[in-house]
């Protein structure tokens, strides 16, 4: 990946997982990583305060029919004491009888028994499909996050420049894609839902107990220092692990893209065995990684657990013991005064409910670890400012004119290694510039130039007068048409494909753009015509086929500037000749640029330029460049011509 100025309010993001001394995940960079997230929460910023108020509402509900439930099935119920006054009420049973030891007999404590199941029958048959609506509601709220955040990645993907891409291979951006950035969902059930649900739960059980008996509470609030020191320790070698974890992977998904990719290549070569071992060993190392991650993650987790457990165990023991001695309870509440059987089993439950609240939010401590690993990847692409963007005064390109214009044009991907250098030439509207010369002379990247999917590093480009970065870049970009050497296709029909530059284009115009691309008859003659599906990249169709294709989806576009790099390297001389007639007499208010090797490509051109190591050496008709004596066309000429005699022989 190519370095970036980090973000400045994620400095330190970066480091995590380095092992190095600024790997640490502090609290305020927890909040950063939240306030930077949050932002994602905002299109359903009304769902999830609607889900908090659902969830809150039936909290508020249950704790009190909890405790009532639960102290009438077991103080009351089982063991015959006589009811508290709020509860016979509740249950609707005669008031002086219940209330009353000698006369809360048998037949009452069944007919309360009896409401008691009922009630909850009821409660629970009424607050099922609301828990399991609101879990659905929660899901579909943190996929509509992730969503937002693929899309943005995608767009921003789509955005940074060639240079960015050619140095990230396409297995790391699909997985950032894919996985990476699913880790925005955990973090917002991590920083967002666990937190405001398992630690008021906890702070809630601790203030109960220690209503129940100070020093319990106490003990039980007391776990939290010894949580927090191994977590720390636990911690730092998670992240190292889990980011080893990211990145073997990301290699291992880059491993498969190329695999597929170059399949017919492998077979043609029968590498499949040495292949299958290669991918083999790219596989066992990633495994290696993610399941070194997953044990350490394992073992800090059952560290919580013997840890909360063994305190759990411990308090425990000790409320026994106050129920045995029936002590009295440090504060009254709803009538209570003494340890029972139904206090007991309530301040087990609240017990038992503030350890799985201690556990999960340690749980999500060490989810977070690999969390800030996967947001950092997400976040490494996008704090990367693209290098072309708008000016804020920059306007649309509304057709071109007269004439596209490079003066003294140089560039260089490297600073010490120039591609372009002082580059003059003049495409007018109407004419077809033919760019020729060895390989490597820069024909292709001065057309990409004209995109703007880099900028000059000297000189300009000017349309009309009109200097490139006054454009917008969108617009400028509409304003070309491209036929790549490499014919990209889609695994969608023939009519997509080429309706993919002008989705909204009719099937009167695929069509017609076909008939310039000579591409109507072949595809007329297919069982499906225009809607014949085409296997990944087109594999389905002859490459002289695909070349078609790709020229009908540039002509289709109907742009006033038309580039076609190699436009007939597929094609037989026949249909080279038809192909390229046709693109004339559509072509004749247009400025259309040639990059070709082929002589009979050349000479349909009105103008030659001749580049050679990043320059223009020559520039002129067929006729005038034949006639310069020592002219590096007219060498190039010579050599094509007894290279086909040779052939012929």
């Amino acid at each position: 990946m190519a370095s970036v100025t980090p973000n400045s309010e994620l400095q330190g993001l970066s480091h995590l997982g380095d092992g190095g001394a600024d790997d640490r995940l502090r609290m305020r960079l927890i909040f950063r990583i939240l306030v930077r997230c949050l932002g994602l929460l905002v299109p359903v910023r009304k769902h999830v305060l609607l889900l908090f108020t659902g969830f809150g509402t039936l909290s508020l509900l249950l704790l009190p029919l909890g405790l009532l439930f639960v102290d009438t099935l077991w103080t009351r119920v089982l063991q015959g004491n006589p009811m508290l006054e709020i509860e016979a009420e509740f249950f609707r049973v005669p008031l002086e009888t219940a209330t009353r030891a000698e006369s809360f007999g048998p037949e009452l404590r069944r007919l309360v028994a009896e409401r008691l199941v009922i009630w909850a029958a009821v409660l629970s048959v009424a607050l099922a499909p609301l828990f399991i609506g609101l879990y659905y509601y929660q899901v579909w709220i943190l996929q509509r996050v992730n969503q937002k955040l693929r899309v943005d990645l995608l767009s921003h993907l789509q955005s940074l420049s060639l240079r960015f891409h050619s140095d990230t291979t396409v297995g790391d951006a699909v997985y950032r894609l894919t996985q990476d950035s699913a880790m925005v969902t955990q973090l917002v059930q991590v920083l967002v839902l666990t937190p405001f649900t398992a630690i008021p739960q906890f702070i809630y059980s601790v203030v109960v107990i220690g209503l129940f008996a100070p020093a319990l509470g106490l003990i039980l609030f007391g776990v939290v220092v010894p949580s927090l020191i191994a977590g720390a320790w636990f911690s730092q070698r998670m992240r190292t692990r889990f980011r080893g974890a990211r990145e073997t992977n990301a290699a291992l998904t880059g491993r498969i893209q190329e695999t597929l990719a170059g399949i017919k290549v492998i077979k043609a070569y029968g590498a499949e065995s040495a292949e299958a071992l290669s991918f083999g060993g790219a596989s066992r190392k990633a495994f290696d990684a993610a399941f070194g991650a997953r044990n350490l993650y394992a073992i800090y987790s059952m560290s919580m657990f013997w840890l909360f457990g063994s305190v759990a165990l411990f308090v425990t023991a000790l409320g026994t013991v106050e129920v045995m001695q029936q002590t009295e309870l440090a504060a009254t509440a709803l009538g209570f005064t003494i340890w029972n059987l139904g206090l007991y089993n309530y301040f087990k439950a609240r017990l038992g409910g503030s350890v799985e609240s201690l556990k999960d939010v340690f749980r999500t401590w060490g989810r977070a670890q690999d969390i800030a690993i996967g947001l950092d990847r997400v976040f490494e692409v996008m704090d990367h400012a693209p290098e072309i963007s708008d000016r804020p005064d920059a306007i649309r390109l509304e057709g071109v004119h007269k004439d596209i214009r490079f003066s003294n044009v140089g560039f260089s991907y490297q600073s010490d290694r120039p591609v372009l250098s002082d580059v003059n030439l003049t495409a007018r509207v109407g004419t077809i510039t033919a760019l020729v010369g060895p390989t490597g002379a820069g024909k292709s990247t001065l057309m990409a130039l004209l995109l703007r999917l880099f900028d000059p590093s000297s000189g300009k480009i000017e349309i009309d007068g009109v200097a490139l970065p006054n454009f917008q870049v969108e617009s400028l970009r509409e304003g070309v048409s491209i036929a790549l050497q490499e014919n990209v296709l889609f695994g969608n029909t023939i009519r997509e494909n080429i309706r993919f530059a002008k989705p909204q284009a009719s099937d009167q115009q695929v069509r017609e753009a076909a008939r310039i691309a000579c591409a109507n008859d072949f595809i007329e003659k297919l069982p499906d015509g225009y809607d014949t599906l085409l296997g990944e990249r087109g594999s389905k169709l002859s490459s002289g086929q695909r070349q078609r294709l790709s020229i009908a989806r540039a002509v289709l576009k109907d742009t006033p500037i038309l580039i076609l790099d190699e436009p007939t390297a597929a094609l037989d001389a026949d249909t080279e000749q038809r192909v390229l007639q046709s693109l004339g007499r559509w072509g004749k208010n247009r400025a259309v640029f040639l990059i070709t090797h082929r002589l009979s490509t050349i000479r349909q051109a009105d103008q030659i330029v001749f580049l050679k190591n990043g320059t223009v050496t020559e520039t002129g008709s067929h006729d005038a460049l034949m006639k310069m004596t020592g002219g590096a066309y007219r060498a190039l000429v010579k050599t094509e011509r007894l290279a086909a005699e040779a052939a012929a022989r």
